[in-house]
């Protein structure tokens, strides 16, 4: 009897047991199945693989005896871990279900050695592939990118307004001048406010705990370097704790990855952006999404994405164009129609394609049309990096390719070295170029502005630049008697590039005291004195300009640029 009793016991414990075993199974293949079907949207759904993870382990941690409570109250301990590190990081939750499947897949491999081995292999292999196919999955998927015709460029790049003179260092430095000791500067753009470019700087308390808004706006105008210091109190902002952080706050609403923020003025009055993008193919692709958009009381309102929305500076995210664009350029491999392909610089007998082009890490920004902001970006052949081949606008109504191989452009990097090669030394500190930006004035130039690095930034001059042919090159020294930096552009527009050689020149204003004429080494010569200084010229600086030298008379006002004493070109008469 007791033999029986014990084997219908026996027989009841291992029907149980393999009950709970097939319930674990089902478990985890169900956990599979909600993680694939959760992986097709980017909502906090995503979380629940995580929770069903923890709970096929518990089953499968008791040998078929029940759930085990305190392995499920650590391991959702572990879940509620993690979600909190999205959530802070601004990760998307649709990848907390990528963390799941895998983890499905090795918690079935885990019980067998080999097949653990081979998850591991498969796991090193398949994740950089996911990664590089993510790019092109991306740049095939979605049409971003128009193509457009170079005549359309000359419009585009003969605004000079657009010309950084007051660069970054320059402008955060004026921009300091503007905080009180308890002000810490958070966040800073380029943004066009009302047609004109602006650096703008958002502050807040150095406390942001206590006090957790933006306290003032200060805008720095590009060429002038004017500043415009805007006492605000938004609720809203970067730099600012938890919940009031644009970017945690925009994540919260939307478990979307978050590109861009940044502060801008519209109307007088102050708002701030985040820029958030869409999750695609179980989150392999990205595409852009919309601009959250918080005003100085915390009111929220969207606005999609290349929408022509002119009510914001940037309808866009530019920090995914910058990946967005250059992926593109490599995987081009036809522009008609537009086409591209995962193999695009070629593979063993796969020729590389004449289209495949490098990002150029410089861009431009413009004032639009419309007083939007404009962003360029330079294309580059992979086999001469001196070379524009393509230039692509970005704007608030979409991005756009220009295919300028005939134009001949030069890259504004190898123009840079150029400038930088003719700079002479200063005592107490250096010379550099940077910004060099794209102007149409008679033909392309590269505006190259020159900085002098001593204790603090200043711009020290200008170098222009034949886009097409850098030999003709000219550096101009600023002098605060040409006035305002614009002012000294606008000079140095009118010189142009007919210096040879790229040697230094100095604009000299007044009016003329004396005048003389001698011959020398049989060379005619002709003096003028200006403010007191001597000052000569040669019929080598041309007829026409030596012509219109002589024409000048004692106590004509006259505007010449000057290289050690002497004229290079006359800018008045």
């Amino acid at each position: 009897m007791n033999r029986r009793d014990n084997g219908n016991t026996q027989r009841k414990d291992v029907g149980e047991m393999r009950r709970n075993v097939l319930r674990s199974n089902i478990l985890v293949w169900t956990g599979i199945l909600v993680s694939v079907a959760t992986m097709l949207f980017s909502s906090w759904l995503s979380v629940l693989p995580l929770v069903l993870l923890a709970l096929a382990l518990s089953i499968m941690a008791s040998r078929g005896q029940g759930i085990n409570y305190r392995l499920l109250a650590f391991l959702l301990g572990l879940v509620a871990f993690l979600v909190a590190v999205f959530v802070f990081a601004t990760i998307p939750p649709l990848y907390l279900s990528w963390i799941a499947f895998f983890g499905f897949l090795f918690v079935l491999s885990a019980r067998n050695t080999k097949t653990l081995v081979v998850f591991i292999i498969l796991l090193f292999v398949i994740l950089p592939l996911l990664v590089a196919f993510r790019d092109y999955l991306t740049v095939s998927t979605y049409n971003i990118v128009r193509v457009g015709s170079p005549a359309e460029l000359k419009t585009l790049f003969n605004n000079t307004g657009s010309v950084v003179l007051v660069g970054h260092a320059m402008a955060d430095a004026i921009a300091h001048t503007q905080l009180s000791p308890n002000e810490m500067i958070t966040e800073w753009e380029e943004v066009v406010i009302n047609g004109t470019p602006y650096w703008i700087f958002a502050v807040t308390p150095l406390n942001t705990i206590a006090q957790n808004y933006v306290s003032k706006l200060i805008l720095v105008d590009v060429q002038t370097g004017e500043t415009k210091a805007i006492p605000v109190h938004m609720s809203v902002g970067s730099g600012l704790w938890l919940t009031n952080s644009i970017e945690l706050r925009s994540f919260l609403l939307s478990s979307q990855p978050i590109g861009n923020t940044y502060p801008f003025i519209h109307g007088g009055k102050p708002y701030f952006a985040a820029c958030v993008n869409r999750l695609a193919n179980l989150g392999l692709s990205e595409y852009p999404g919309e601009v959250y958009v918080y005003d100085q009381d915390g009111n929220l309102r969207r606005s999609p994405q290349f929408s022509g929305d002119m009510s914001m500076p940037e309808n866009y995210d530019w920090k995914y164009l910058d990946w967005y664009v250059g992926k593109w350029l490599y995987y081009l491999s036809s522009l008609s129609p537009v086409s591209h392909s995962f193999f695009s610089r070629g593979f063993l007998w796969i020729p590389a394609s004449q289209y495949s082009q490098d990002l150029l890490n410089m861009t431009l920004l413009l004032p639009g049309r419309s007083g939007d902001t404009v962003r360029v970006y330079f294309g580059v052949s992979p086999n001469n990096p001196n070379s524009i081949v393509s230039i692509i606008i970005a704007n608030n109504t979409g991005v756009y390719y220009y295919d300028v191989k005939t134009l001949g452009i030069y890259s504004p990097y190898y123009v840079q070295s150029l400038v930088q090669a003719k700079l002479p030394a200063i005592s107490g500190g250096h010379l550099y170029s940077k910004y060099a930006q794209l102007v149409y004035s008679n033909g392309y130039l590269w505006v190259v502005p020159i900085y002098a690095q001593t204790d603090v930034v200043s711009l020290w001059g200008l170098a222009l630049v034949n886009a097409t042919s850098p030999s003709e090159m000219s550096i101009y020294q600023y002098s605060p008697s040409y006035g305002s930096y614009k002012d000294f552009l606008a000079m140095a527009l009118s010189l142009g590039t007919v210096q040879a050689g790229g040697q230094i020149c100095e604009a000299v204003t007044g009016n003329v005291t004396r005048v003389l004429q001698f011959v020398y080494k049989g060379d005619t010569y002709l003096v003028l004195e200006v403010n007191g200084k001597l000052l000569y010229a040669t019929p080598d600086i041309g007829i026409q300009e030596f012509t219109r030298l002589l024409t000048v008379k004692t106590g004509d006002q006259v505007k010449l640029c000057v290289s050690d004493d002497r004229i290079v070109q006359v800018i008045k008469p």
